[in-house]
């Protein structure tokens, strides 16, 4: 599928780096469109500005904010599962790195590490 034919929500589900980026960029793009015709509709038009155009260009206000706030939403939620691929790493399929001894020691070092620091953080609550 070439980049004429995706979709918004193409762009929104997928999760190699070269989509992640698009989409990143896809997001700040949108960002910064909603925020622009914010800003275009600021100004009052000249001449004697009726109820209805008040209404319409207040409407058209509450519709950019509302696709500015999404905007920004879709970007936090972003960040947040690149925080995630980070930590902890793409999911496994079930059995897979099973065999691997190398991670069962790191996960072993990992958790007598975070024990010697609960221990710690115990032994320092009840000094104070």
């Amino acid at each position: 599928m070439d980049a004429a034919q995706r979709t918004n929500a193409d762009v929104l589900h997928e999760n190699s780096t070269d989509d992640l980026h698009e989409r990143n960029n896809f997001l700040i793009s949108e960002l910064l469109t909603r925020f622009q015709n914010i800003v275009k509709l600021a100004p009052m038009p000249e001449g004697e500005v009726t109820k209805q155009v008040a209404a319409a260009q207040a409407f058209q206000t509450k519709v950019e904010t509302a696709a500015l706030i999404k905007a920004a939403e879709d970007l936090l939620k972003l960040s947040r599962e690149l925080k995630e691929l980070w930590l902890f790493g793409p999911l496994r399929d079930l059995g897979e790195g099973d065999s691997n001894p190398q991670m069962e020691e790191d996960a072993e070092k990992v958790e007598k590490m975070i024990l010697r620091l609960l221990n710690q953080a115990d032994q320092m609550a009840v000094l104070k």
